[in-house]
């Protein structure tokens, strides 16, 4: 009993989010789409540096933490791009 009632509040929020995704403003979505663009492209930059690594051809010298750098650096792009495409939608429908 309590699957099914977790499991249609799940399904609630995804309805809604999906809902308030459609309904976002057009440079809300550009945004949107940069930041996960940008965030993948520099993931897959972090998987070129380590798989050089592990190659033993390695452009950087020994430095393994340009990798967690490339990678932290690029998800907080893109939680500042989301968070940001959100206020502008708010601050455009006001």
């Amino acid at each position: 009993m309590n699957e099914k009632n977790t499991t249609s509040r799940f399904r609630a929020l995804v309805k809604i989010a999906s809902k308030r995704f459609i309904e976002l403003n057009k440079p809300c979505k550009v945004l949107l789409k940069i930041g996960t663009i940008v965030f993948f492209a520099f993931l897959l930059l972090a998987l070129v540096i380590s798989i050089s690594f592990m190659s033993g051809s390695s452009f950087f010298g020994e430095q393994v933490k340009i990798i967690e750098w490339i990678v932290v650096y690029s998800f907080r792009f893109w939680v500042m791009l989301i968070f940001g495409s959100l206020i502008l939608d708010i601050l455009i429908k006001r």
